[in-house]
């Protein structure tokens, strides 16, 4: 690595203010002093056999560099099998969605049929009931009230009613016969021509009048 600055270090002794460090290039024969190697920009002290490195960190630097490595390429690893573990699942997720939207898809077509062939037979009632009566039209001439069923038209004088106990023939609303417990009930009757009572017979001619035979 290229050096981008560089400084001086002066140490001074606190008893008699002189340099605590010599400045030069090679070793110095003053052991007592710290030597700051300018040629290689060291300070070192002389440990009674050889000039040892104070500033020397380059087994601490290559052991934080070794530690950084390690814990970098664990924390990538780590990424890597979580990226690779996302991915899975997203793939997972992406068949098992495509999966579901075919079946979606598959159901969504077959409700269409089924809406279709409904729709088309709704049509097919509806074209069929075109122009039969309608209930309004119905309840013109037939109307069923109460437990009684009224017929006639609803504009006509005249009208029959059936109820559970008997059957009445209607004229303005007042009734003028009526067919109940096995027999003929009227207020008033004409007979054009003849009367069967059993096995007798009235009859009424023209040249001769009223017969009983």
């Amino acid at each position: 690595m290229a050096v981008k600055a560089r400084g001086s270090i002066t140490l001074v002794r606190l008893d008699d203010g002189e340099d605590a460090a010599i400045r030069s290039d090679t070793a110095p024969s003053d052991t007592s002093k710290l030597w700051f190697d300018t040629a290689n920009d060291l300070l070192k002290y002389w440990d009674g056999e050889a000039w040892i490195v104070v500033n020397d960190y380059a087994d601490d630097m290559n052991n934080m560099k070794q530690q950084i490595t390690t814990e970098y390429t664990s924390s990538i690893n780590q990424l890597k099998e979580s990226l690779t573990s996302l991915v899975e699942k997203l793939q997972t997720t992406t068949t098992e969605n495509t999966t579901s939207i075919n079946s979606l898809s598959s159901q969504i077509a077959q409700n269409a049929t089924s809406i279709t062939m409904a729709t088309t037979s709704i049509q097919e009632i509806t074209d069929k009931l075109t122009g039969l009566t309608t209930k309004e039209e119905i309840s013109k001439w037939a109307r069923y009230e109460d437990g009684i069923l009224e017929l006639g038209s609803s504009d006509s004088p005249f009208a029959v009613k059936l109820s559970q106990t008997e059957l009445g023939f209607y004229q303005n609303g007042t009734r003028i016969a009526y067919l109940s417990n096995q027999q003929l009930n009227i207020s008033q009757a004409v007979v054009m021509q003849q009367i069967n009572i059993g096995t007798f017979q009235i009859i009424f001619d023209e040249d001769y009048g009223l017969m009983f035979m």
